[in-house]
């Protein structure tokens, strides 16, 4: 038994975080550069089924989008009210009539952004504020999160 070897799993953990976190904070700097929360997002819809499995990812995963709503000003945990509301309604309906995968993956991604700002809105509407800003770098952001989603996740039925 080897005993100088750090656990790998650990240790991809760090670097993905990492990677996460740095790409969060030039995405606040650099509009332009995507802040991955459709992959982020897409990650919980395919393995929160697994949750025993992978319970430090998926912590880490709901700890991101919380700190994107923070950094960008949107009202916290929605990101998290709204994962409640797609995984538990909306996901076997959109499963059943998308029969692409790689369409399966840009759905969830659509709905990650879409839904978002529509959560926001209405959480708006309520407190009597003004609503968040839409513009179309929202459909650039749902592009580029759509296509890293497709080289890195496979839907499983």
């Amino acid at each position: 038994m080897r005993r100088n070897s750090a656990h790998q799993n650990y240790l991809t953990l760090f670097w993905i975080s990492g990677w996460l976190l740095s790409g969060l904070v030039m995405s606040s700097l650099y509009p332009l550069i995507p802040s991955f929360v459709g992959v982020v997002f897409c990650y919980l819809i395919l393995n929160f089924n697994r949750h025993e499995e992978n319970a430090m990812p998926l912590f880490l995963a709901f700890f991101y989008l919380c700190l994107y709503d923070l950094i960008n000003g949107f009202y916290l945990f929605s990101y998290v009210i709204l994962f409640t509301i797609i995984y538990k309604f909306a996901i076997y309906k959109i499963q059943n009539i998308i029969t692409c995968n790689n369409c399966i993956l840009a759905a969830y991604v659509t709905m990650a952004y879409l839904g978002h700002y529509l959560l926001n809105a209405f959480f708006a509407y309520l407190d009597n504020e003004s609503f968040p800003y839409f513009s179309s770098v929202y459909f650039y952001y749902i592009a580029i999160d759509s296509i890293l989603s497709f080289m890195l996740f496979k839907v499983t039925r």
